[in-house]
């Protein structure tokens, strides 16, 4: 940990007031592309149960590595993951934690390439990092789904769901599981001791996907199933039905155990208002939170016990009053958006993140002390006097809906009359923009655009309705709420509407090409990011993957609207059946190891512009996959969009 700047939180305030006044007011030339571009310097920080040791994500040459070190610096461990991604650190006890990351590779059956999960075992005693599941006779270590971590009698234990590899005789299944019962085609869940490694069953899978719940000494609370048969999702405990939802979207979660032995959560948004739902040992309900801020929830590290929720601004609600006054108290110093990381068992220390402080920074604040210490600054190569004010902006959708964006100028210069860039978020259901640092959004800002990320209908963070109506909006309304947002800015003026371009990546790619193909003289140039093109190909693509009736099938079908009566057929919405209608250039951005868009999308489009004659470029990136997750190809990413957007958008 960097131990330069350490300050009272008495004095915090003022510090950081004057720090943020500068960034926001004093011009500077702006940093290399590669500033922005590369991997955060920290991401994934992860505080210990015991609050003497931080777990976190730090780039060596462009690959990420999990440091483990204790609060005053100290190195511990050094786990090496090669090309692999990291997503999550899940702290078990102060001497284990899982480490989840995900990995392009050949598909295991089948053709292509495929996004696997992989989930380690980081065991301090042993100085190990083991992938579990790995060299097993019996399982691939890559279908694996981790549920829950718990520490039993002083026992480090792992729930995770697998099914066995194809062909294995039941016969030599291990020994302490039920094989001749085996259910090979489901998920079953499977409990590994951490500490020696070993692996028998908790609980069997009933039908195509399941969730469970484990309660304090290991047993299942509870087990959640969907029914792709019936687009059904159903809540039991043992026998009895507790909840029931029909619906193919991904609308209800189960969410662990509540806040008292024999109890559980569920985060259901199915009636149109997001609501965390507790169901108690009598499997009497308590509705916990009503609303449209609910996005995570923090159980304790030994108990499993709920003692609160995240909600859409990174706030941390806590059910314990005291242990609320210290979050709030920790958060309180630092300006704009705080994000919560961790919360030590005794609620004295907390790791937070500054997302407005720069480019972002994250702390440990130690209330016992009344100290906040910087652990590192997200991009320590872009000074805060080059970061972009970003806001929101609130505007209306053409048929009234009330709609906002986040809003990000460049700095030094006149909010008037700006050239734009409109960056799309992904999703496209349930995704949102905040107000945190985007670093490509502030790398055009650098560059002197106005950039503009809308949250259009059917994005998160505005609750479950908001999240509905982008259903069957997929090249409609959606689109249009994104040229809502540049009318508003133009009629504000804030930026010349003739100097407008647009950059996305996933749905957001999708825009791209629709904003020149499906919408005309909007924009002057388009970067489409891992876009979709051809929504009847994307559809069977993932179909033949997943199959027809499975629940991520059924959710495309809805989000594209194949299912809503009256909504366009898929070829009048698809940018690849529209090619001669393309109005502007376009640059097509694709990772070869995409395994949620596939590459063919963007290859499917490029042929169809060439065989039109429009102006396209092309970039496919060796081995990144869907989130740019390397910074190799993140910045070459970053550079061709940019190198795209100024020749045919100048700023000046």
């Amino acid at each position: 940990m960097k131990r330069a700047r350490i300050f009272s939180l008495a004095v915090a305030t003022l510090i950081l007031g004057v720090r943020m006044a500068v960034a926001s007011t004093v011009p500077v030339a702006p940093p290399p592309v590669e500033a922005y571009g590369q991997l955060p310097a920290i991401d994934h920080v992860s505080l210990s149960p015991s609050g003497n040791l931080l777990a976190l994500d730090r780039p060596v040459q462009g690959l990420r590595k999990i440091v483990v070190e204790k609060t005053d610096g100290t190195l511990i461990l050094t786990v090496n993951v090669g090309d692999e991604s990291i997503r999550y650190i899940d702290w078990v006890d102060d001497e284990h934690f899982i480490l989840t990351t995900s990995v392009a590779r050949d598909e295991i059956a089948g053709d292509g390439r495929e996004e696997y999960t992989l989930y380690r075992n980081v065991n301090l005693k042993t100085r190990s990092a083991k992938v579990i599941f790995d060299k097993n006779p019996i399982f691939w270590p890559y279908f694996a789904q981790l549920f829950d971590v718990r520490v039993i009698d002083g026992v480090p234990f792992a729930f995770l769901s697998n099914i066995p590899k194809e062909g294995v005789g039941i016969g030599h299944l291990i020994a302490t599981a039920d094989s001749a019962t085996f259910n090979r085609y489901y998920p079953d869940l499977w409990r590994v001791n951490l500490d020696t490694n070993e692996i028998t069953r908790a609980a069997r899978g009933i039908e195509f996907s399941s969730e469970w719940a484990v309660d304090t000494q290991g047993q299942v609370a509870a087990a959640a199933n969907f029914y792709p048969s019936t687009n059904s999702w159903m809540l039991f405990r043992g026998e009895k039905l507790l909840m029931k939802v029909q619906s193919a979207r991904d609308v209800v979660d189960l969410w662990g155990l509540g806040r008292t032995p024999g109890s559980n959560v569920v985060l259901d948004k199915s009636g149109g208002v997001t609501r965390l739902r507790e169901f108690g040992p009598d499997g009497r309900e308590t509705v916990l939170a009503d609303g449209d801020l609910v996005v995570a929830p923090l159980h304790d590290h030994k108990t499993g016990l709920l003692i609160g929720y995240w909600t859409k601004e990174g706030r941390l609600v806590c059910f314990d009053r005291q242990m609320q006054a210290r979050v709030d108290a920790a958060a309180r110093p630092f300006p704009g958006l705080v994000e919560i990381e961790g919360v030590s068992d005794d609620g004295t220390k907390i790791s937070l993140h500054a997302v407005n402080m720069g480019s972002g920074a994250h702390y440990l604040i130690d209330l016992n002390r009344h100290a906040a210490d910087l652990i590192d600054n997200d991009y320590p190569g872009i000074p805060d006097a080059s970061v972009g004010q970003a806001k929101l902006f609130s505007y209306h959708a053409s048929d009234g809906l009330d709609l906002d964006a986040v809003l990000t100028l460049p700095a030094g210069r006149v909010a008037k009359g700006l050239p734009l860039v409109v960056l799309p978020h992904g999703g496209p259901i349930g995704i949102w923009d905040t107000l945190e640092f985007d670093w490509m959004a502030q790398a055009f800002a650098s560059r002197g655009y106005a950039v503009l990320q809308p949250n259009y209908r059917g994005s998160g963070g505005h609750g479950a309705r908001f999240e509905s109506l982008g259903y069957g909006e997929f090249g409609r309304k959606m689109l249009n709420d994104i040229a809502d947002g540049v009318s508003a800015l133009a009629k504000d003026g804030l930026i010349d509407p003739k100097r407008a371009a647009i950059v996305g990546f996933s749905y957001g790619g999708y825009a791209a090409l629709a904003g020149v193909t499906i919408q005309q003289g909007l924009y002057r140039c388009a970067v489409a990011g891992s876009g979709l093109s051809d929504l009847p190909a994307m559809l069977k693509w993932e179909s033949d993957r997943q199959g027809g009736n499975s629940q991520s099938v059924h959710f495309w079908q809805e989000a594209m609207g194949t299912t809503v009566p009256g909504a366009p057929p898929l070829p009048s919405i698809s940018p690849a059946r529209l090619a001669e209608r393309a109005d502007a250039p376009i640059l097509l951005i694709h990772g070869k190891d995409d395994s949620v868009v596939p590459i063919a999308q963007s290859q499917i489009m490029e042929r169809v512009l060439r065989g039109a004659g429009k102006p396209v470029q092309t970039l496919y990136t060796e081995k990144e996959d869907h989130w740019l997750s390397h910074e190799a190809t993140r910045i070459s990413t970053l550079k061709a969009a940019l190198a795209f957007v100024e020749q045919y958008n100048p700023p000046n």
